[in-house]
């Protein structure tokens, strides 16, 4: 654009402006006649479709000078112009938006109408180094996560799914995708905490998501990223957990002086964050929700700790009598456990498929303290790295000749892998430190 072009361009929209009400959003009703608010624009969700009409649209929010905030929405054959026009933090003069009342069906309104971008209305973009664009914006409206977990423990009634959060938080680890065939999408799997040392695990399902912030995540969480979430619910599925919902938004570093802040403490924490990283990933590369505190827990104390809440404990641990205990038979489709010892092909019941039988290593220890003694469970990778035995080869000797053969050798090697102290020499009682997810343990 030339100097000229440039001159008359601005002077036509001083003009333009001059003729238009300059109005806050706060006055705007679908009476006020010739109107015109500078807007920012900080948050987009979408494109979307509606479930019943299958009308596609896309979900803004934007706020004026006072930081009063309104919901626009753009429809249709609208949408791919003005996705190339209004970017996330930048600047706009808007004239002659519809104004209509909100859809108080779905979600909480921000304003008592919300506005109707399309042909009719004019936007005016503001250069976003320009005298008169709107600075870094400073209002948010988040929950705490000691809000969250308070909310979750008085929900009596199980309507915490049905409710919405915004967070801003620090993301300390992250999950590759994987596929979960039982809902037949793919998910991705954070660990989110606040400076209150409050972490909650947070699985984000919506494929857009995953595809374009997931992806960004799992290249930059060891640099520890703040994250905005829009709209996100809570489960108390195996513990208090967060996840995405269909309108859910995430924003990585935005230019909020709270999240300067959580910057700030994520450097004076670099130390205690990178061991809460290595503390929440387990060795089979999955994540576990652990504490930040790193406090042993006394057995005696453990029906006192959050359901599905990971947590250190100190104990023995007994080893069960049985070879068999140590294997277990499931679906190869579908992972479903069956009652039975031998290995073979079945028509599951739970996936109706024709699947073989494979093993599972999963046994039950005894764990034992000063304190008192409680049943948890072992599986997977970690028995079998604890026994040095694969799943197949436990299932081989168990069904071996010899299927009775005692398992005081397994104890015995047990201990002298895990428990001795740096000169070499074996400690008796043995005791190992260990993180343990019991969800319902059996006291004795």
């Amino acid at each position: 654009m030339t100097v000229l072009a440039y001159a008359n361009h601005y002077q036509l929209l001083e003009l333009q402006q001059k003729m238009a009400q300059k109005l806050g959003i706060h006055v705007i009703t679908p009476d006020t006649a010739d109107w015109t608010c500078k807007i920012q624009v900080v948050d987009i969700c979408g494109p979307g479709e509606s479930n019943v009409k299958k009308i596609k649209y896309l979900n803004m929010i934007v706020q004026d000078e006072q930081e009063d905030q309104i919901k626009a929405i753009i429809y249709g054959d609208d949408i791919p112009i003005y996705q190339s026009l209004m970017k996330l933090y930048h600047t706009y003069w808007i004239t002659g938006a519809r104004i209509q009342l909100p859809n108080l069906k779905y979600e909480s309104p921000l304003h008592a109408f919300e506005w109707v971008l399309d042909k009719k209305t004019i936007i005016d973009p503001i250069e976003k180094n320009a005298e008169d664009a709107l600075p870094p914006p400073t209002k948010l409206n988040v929950t705490s996560f000691l809000d969250i977990k308070d909310q979750a423990f008085r929900d009596i009634n199980n309507t915490l799914t049905k409710k919405e959060f915004n967070i801003l938080a620090i993301v300390v680890n992250c999950s590759p995708p994987r596929y979960v065939a039982s809902v037949e999408k793919r998910l991705q799997e954070l660990i989110v905490i606040d400076t209150l040392n409050q972490s909650f695990k947070f699985t984000i399902w919506e494929e857009p998501l995953i595809e374009n912030e997931g992806s960004k995540l799992l290249r930059q969480f060891q640099e520890y990223p703040i994250i905005l979430a829009r709209r996100i619910g809570a489960s108390k599925f195996e513990g208090i957990s967060l996840t995405t919902k269909f309108s859910t938004t995430i924003q990585i570093d935005p230019p909020y002086p709270q999240c300067q802040q959580l910057q700030a403490w994520v450097a004076e924490n670099k130390e205690t964050l990178t061991s809460f990283t290595m503390r929440s990933t387990s060795r089979s590369g999955s994540l576990i929700s652990v504490s930040m505190n790193e406090e042993v827990v006394p057995i005696a104390n453990i029906q006192s700790q959050e359901d599905g809440q990971a947590f250190y404990i100190e104990a023995k641990i007994s080893l069960p009598n049985s070879l068999k205990s140590f294997c277990v038979l499931n679906c190869s489709s579908c992972g479903q456990e069956v009652r039975s010892t031998t290995k073979r092909k079945i028509h599951c019941m739970n996936c109706n498929k024709q699947s073989m039988l494979v093993p599972r290593c999963r046994f039950d220890v005894n764990l034992k303290d000063a304190s008192g003694s409680a049943t948890g469970m072992i599986m997977d990778k970690e028995g079998e790295k604890l026994l040095s035995l694969t799943a197949a080869e436990i299932y081989e000797r168990v069904s071996a000749e010899n299927e009775n053969l005692p398992v005081e050798d397994f104890q015995s090697k047990f201990d002298q892998k895990l428990f001795v102290n740096s000169s070499e020499e074996a400690i008796w009682p043995c005791f190992i430190h260990i993180i343990f997810k019991i969800v319902y343990p059996v006291m004795h």
